[in-house]
């Protein structure tokens, strides 16, 4: 009886601890995700730290960005507390693909009514990633078991497109050219 009651308090404490998380990560991806915009460039343009950093400005790097910046903060999620909850996995590729898709609905949808703006870019990148939060958090605490294999997939293909993309980026210029450096790629 007292195992069970142990177990239900120990359920509670981490379900109270992914919620705190979810809203601090909000914050938290953000900061990881400006950072990884510089990176590049700090990093004096090393074609390996391609991987994760932007080497342009076009909508794909800044995709690519969110992506990774989702990507560290849930590593750590993970190694704090991610294992005691069977749905963890699921919920966060979930939140890894809203992420990029997205900012680019948000983008697409504004720059069709306004022009380009850095303040309203960095709030189509907050309010996916708001939105990518709340609804991995759903997820995560579910009490419904979610089969992970299809998610693991799906997580290894972005972990591969974002940067084959960045090195061999396709023509197709509303995503990958760089309209500020006019080129694609790096």
């Amino acid at each position: 009886m007292f195992e069970i009651y142990l177990s239900s308090y120990s359920r509670r404490i981490y379900k109270r601890k992914a919620k705190i998380t979810s809203i601090i990560g909000i914050f938290i991806i953000i900061g990881i995700s400006s950072l990884l915009h510089f990176g590049f460039d700090f990093f004096n343009r090393i074609k390996a730290s391609a991987v994760i950093f932007s080497v342009n400005e076009s909508v794909w790097e800044h995709l690519k960005i969110g992506f990774f910046g989702g990507l560290i903060f849930y590593v750590i999620e993970f190694i704090i507390y991610g294992k005691k909850f069977d749905n963890f996995i699921v919920g966060k590729t979930v939140a890894l693909f809203l992420i990029p898709f997205l900012t680019a609905v948000f983008f697409y949808v504004y720059t069709a009514f306004l022009e380009d703006n850095l303040v309203l870019d960095i709030l189509t990148l907050a309010l996916a990633v708001m939105i990518a939060q709340f609804v991995s958090l759903g997820i995560t605490l579910s009490n419904r078991k979610i089969k992970k294999a299809p998610f693991v997939i799906l997580l290894i293909i972005m972990l591969i497109i974002f940067p084959i993309f960045t090195y061999f980026p396709p023509k197709i210029p509303i995503l990958f050219y760089d309209f500020a450096h006019k080129r694609y790629g790096m």
